[in-house]
């Protein structure tokens, strides 16, 4: 009797199967929420250094007459992937912290894109190659700030242009449609808005050093 009953508090191989499935199941539903709120986390922290460099730029420009540090644009091979990185004037100058990778003179990596600065562009000065190389060219939509419209002209010169400058993540999906926009990261189309989905995270400021953040 006593061994007929140790026998039939066990599991069987079904019952086995069956909490097996049903884990599983439990574990599909709640990978992708985990994924999504891990995601969510890394665009506030995201938002929250952008605002950050943006202050640091302003100080820059405070100090500088109000200058602000020429945008840098890279050809050659070991350099090319960091296109518009961060001005390494702010790390020069104590404004951030400094790096020692190449393409990482400001320490600060984007957080979708490791080993890589967040962007910078500003309408003016640019630095092609470490030498000079004419002015960067900023595209803005015409109905800036808005940035819903598909037409727009790009602005060399920072009098004439509405913008000030822009601060910008490649956002969870680098190689996307909305992040390789080729009118991004001021055209709300190439914004990121929801997880899951592409896009930019964007800092921008106004002629007027009024920012505001994309959504």
């Amino acid at each position: 009797m006593r061994a007929a009953n140790q026998r039939s508090a066990g599991f069987t191989l079904v019952e086995l199967l069956v909490v097996m499935a049903v884990i599983a199941s439990l574990a599909g539903l709640l990978l992708p929420a985990l994924a999504r709120a891990k995601e969510k986390a890394k665009v506030i922290k995201v938002h929250a250094e952008l605002y950050g460099v943006g202050l640091a730029l302003e100080m820059y420009s405070d100090d500088h007459g109000g200058q602000l540090p020429p945008v840098r644009v890279d050809c050659n091979s070991d350099l090319s992937a960091h296109w518009c990185q961060f001005p390494v004037e702010l790390a020069q100058e104590g404004y951030l912290a400094r790096g020692s990778k190449p393409g990482l003179a400001a320490n600060m990596q984007d957080a979708f894109n490791p080993g890589h600065t967040y962007k910078y562009a500003t309408p003016g000065p640019q630095l092609l190659n470490g030498s000079a190389g004419g002015n960067y060219r900023l595209w803005v939509p015409d109905d800036f700030p808005n940035c819903a419209s598909a037409s727009g002209k790009y602005y060399s010169n920072r009098i004439d242009s509405p913008v000030r400058w822009v601060l910008w993540s490649l956002g969870p999906r680098p190689d996307s449609d909305r992040t390789q926009d080729s009118h991004a990261p001021i055209t709300s189309r190439s914004w990121y808005r929801r997880a899951g989905e592409g896009g930019v995270i964007a800092r921008i400021a106004t002629r007027e050093t009024m920012q505001f953040k994309t959504p």
